[in-house]
């Protein structure tokens, strides 16, 4: 239970209960039982679920998965796990009905119905708890919808397009390039958090709606692990900087 000020309500105290949640399912093509392919050590998604489980202003942490090793792994690192159907984890399936059917099931089977919803998926392992933290301290200080977290876009005004033959087509004058001084800083969304209150969620099946704020996150640990590179150089971070707070 999280009690804070809320200063966008005159001041008023609000108390939020926040439910983390993070997908897994099984059947991953680039990394092969990638949600549970070691990481400095650990399974992937064990280094989000000790995060969320560090976070002080989080309710609870539950995995959704399809899969019995995560699920297996997941209880071991001492979250709950809802098993969720197979039409809900296959390559083309979005995440937001995932979140829909575990509030539906929390709802059905105890009563539990959180104010707000934390998806933190685990190939974000670089997030750590004070990330989280500081995402529902800002939906409840604020009053708004949504809390993301997102990352500086490095040199998106030197964009183009490359073709079958490798010819680069720039979506900029080669010869009017601006100096990066004179340019208006951009933000790219970088998966790591969604904090999402549940009428946003349930009303308009989408995890951003209404007034989203933002975190910002070091470029360094924004890395989102899709393949055998994301994970090396994760593990190089880890090795260089340590492990996430």
């Amino acid at each position: 239970m999280v009690k804070c000020m809320d200063k966008s309500r005159n001041n008023n105290d609000e108390k939020l209960t926040v439910l983390g949640v993070t997908p897994a399912r099984g059947g991953s093509k680039a990394i092969p039982g990638k949600n549970v392919y070691p990481l400095a050590g650990k399974p992937l998604i064990v280094w989000t679920l000790e995060a969320a489980q560090r976070a002080r202003l989080l309710d609870r942490i539950v995995v959704s998965t399809d899969d019995e090793e995560i699920a297996e792994v997941s209880r071991r690192a001492g979250a709950e796990v809802i098993m969720r159907p197979a039409e809900l984890a296959t390559d083309n399936a979005h995440t937001e009905p995932v979140l829909l059917h575990t509030l539906e099931h929390l709802a059905q089977t105890e009563g539990y119905v959180p104010d707000a919803v934390a998806l933190l998926q685990c190939t974000s392992p670089l997030r750590g708890a004070s990330v989280i933290d500081a995402g529902i301290r800002k939906l409840v200080e604020t009053g708004c919808d949504v809390v993301m977290t997102v990352a500086p876009l490095q040199h998106w005004f030197l964009c183009g397009q490359i073709t079958e033959d490798d010819q680069f087509k720039p979506e900029y004058d080669y010869q009017g390039r601006r100096f990066t001084h004179e340019l208006t800083e951009k933000y790219s969304e970088n998966g790591a958090l969604y904090v999402t209150r549940t009428h946003i969620l349930r009303e308009q099946q989408c995890r951003l709606g209404g007034d989203v704020r933002v975190i910002v996150m070091d470029p360094i640990r924004s890395i989102d692990i899709d393949n055998y590179q994301d994970m090396e150089l994760a593990q190089e971070v880890i090795q260089a900087f340590g492990p996430p707070n």
